[in-house]
């Protein structure tokens, strides 16, 4: 009788603790913020799972944020009619300490002071920081010892140094960001490793579009990045990949890759800048896929220390195609079967064109109509042995080139019988303008460029 008594008193005090627990987690809230309220008084205010919706309106202050699994947004999802100006300039305007943190659709202007921020990620994890206008500050956004964040659907332009910067910080997905017109577009910094860069665009820097300094084991893929002063700039970073991206019209060089081995380029498509790809320094890299075509002084240049780097299935058409410092790189892979660059039904070498039609796979003879010259490509320090031909129909003058910024990102390019196709591409070099092109008579390999260009 007494058991029954005490099993039922134990049952009892059990629903008891669950009810209390329960009642002191609370339910989330949703905090309506006006114009005139504070926003950091309704974050202080906060508990996890919460969300702070602001109203359409102008702010004026500092943000901190240390509530986790809190999301902040504005009630429009338009961030040029809900802007928070910092209050004090000479401090980040929003500033995140924890993790799964959501802040979305605000303009934030202006952190103007050195080493101030529009959005300063500290040692978080699992945030959200999407549709947010971060332009015109002394920064538009700093990642700093943070992981797996998702930065998506800024706009970052007009900032002083750069639009993004990652430092220390791994595994964070970067997609469909604007940086433009700032010194530096996306900067990754010291050991930041398994970051994906995805869609974004970087255009007008003054210096790089994307700039990653000992930084390894990133991919960069289906970017846009045009007319910066140099397009993709790696120095001291190993084992990235580089592909589907989109690099014209940058001023010096499309891409350059200085001291960084095992990295692999493939797919680009790299055109009208005035040097297409220079490897400085540089071992153990695959160079596959790519087009590099109307750049103005080369297309792909290695510096004599560049070794046992392996190039195949690239399109190359431009005044100077190749210049390299020695021969211990390798300009094809072996024959197998494959659709190649040019529609061929193999894999092995490289397209060798010019502007002028009379390019090496332009005019090399075919007779039995593999896609495979019958003779191996010979240049200074390069030897295709394999070196690609169109098949089955008559020779192409050039790439098509119509839609560069969209139809140029499949190396599986298959050329038509079309006439319409077979354009010329002289034709592609009359826009030339004085601002893309070096003046210099040196060629790429010697330029001072090498020696200097390269430093913040």
């Amino acid at each position: 009788m007494w058991g029954i008594k005490i099993n039922k008193f134990v049952s009892l005090f059990i629903a008891f603790l669950i009810f209390t627990l329960g009642s002191s987690n609370g339910t989330a809230i949703e905090i309506l913020v006006q114009p005139g309220e504070s926003i950091q008084a309704a974050v202080n205010n906060t508990s996890s799972g919460d969300l702070i919706t602001v109203k359409p309106g102008n702010y004026s202050e500092n943000i901190i944020i240390g509530t986790p699994n809190l999301t902040v947004r504005s009630e429009s999802g338009n961030p040029e009619n809900t802007i928070v100006s910092a209050n004090n300039p000479s401090v980040n305007v929003f500033h995140i300490r924890a993790n799964n943190v959501t802040i979305n659709g605000f303009k934030l202007q202006p952190a103007q002071y050195a080493e101030v921020t529009g959005i300063y990620l500290a040692g978080c994890s699992q945030c959200t920081i999407s549709n947010n206008d971060l332009s015109e500050n002394y920064l538009g956004m700093y990642l700093s010892n943070s992981k797996n964040n998702m930065i998506t659907d800024n706009k970052m332009s007009l900032n002083e140094k750069y639009g993004i910067q990652l430092m220390h910080s791994e595994g964070n997905i970067l997609s469909n960001n604007s940086a433009s017109s700032s010194h530096h577009g996306i900067v990754l910094e010291n050991n930041c490793s398994d970051n994906n860069l995805t869609g974004n665009t970087a255009s007008l820097n003054a210096g790089y579009g994307f700039y990653f300094i000992n930084s390894s084991s990133n991919n960069l893929n289906n970017n846009t990045i045009s007319r910066n002063d140099m397009g993709i700039y790696l120095t001291n970073s190993n084992l990235n990949i580089i592909s589907g991206n989109n690099i014209l019209e940058n001023i010096r060089y499309g891409m350059w890759i200085s001291h960084s081995n095992y990295s692999i380029i493939s797919g680009n498509t790299i055109n009208k800048n005035n040097l297409g790809i220079r490897l400085n320094s540089s071992d153990n890299s695959t160079l596959s896929g790519n087009i590099l075509v109307f750049n103005y002084i080369s297309g792909l240049s290695m510096c004599p220390a560049c070794d046992n780097n392996t190039m195949f299935n690239n399109y190359l058409n431009n005044t100077l195609n190749v210049e390299v410092g020695n021969r211990r790189n390798a300009w094809n892979m072996e024959k197998k079967a494959g659709v190649n660059i040019v529609g061929g039904p193999y894999l092995g070498g490289n397209f060798w064109a010019n502007p002028i039609g009379t390019g090496f796979s332009q005019t090399a003879q075919d007779k039995d109509e593999n896609g495979i010259a019958d003779i191996k490509y010979n240049e200074t320090n390069i030897t295709d042995n394999l070196p690609l031909v169109p098949v089955s129909y008559p020779q192409q003058k050039a790439l098509p080139l119509a839609n560069s910024s969209t139809d140029l990102t499949n190396s599986n390019i298959v050329f038509t019988n079309s006439s319409t196709n077979r354009t010329n591409l002289s034709t592609g070099l009359t826009d030339v303008t004085a601002s893309k092109i070096v003046n210099t008579s040196v060629s790429a390999k010697n330029s001072p460029i090498d020696d200097n260009y390269g430093t913040d």
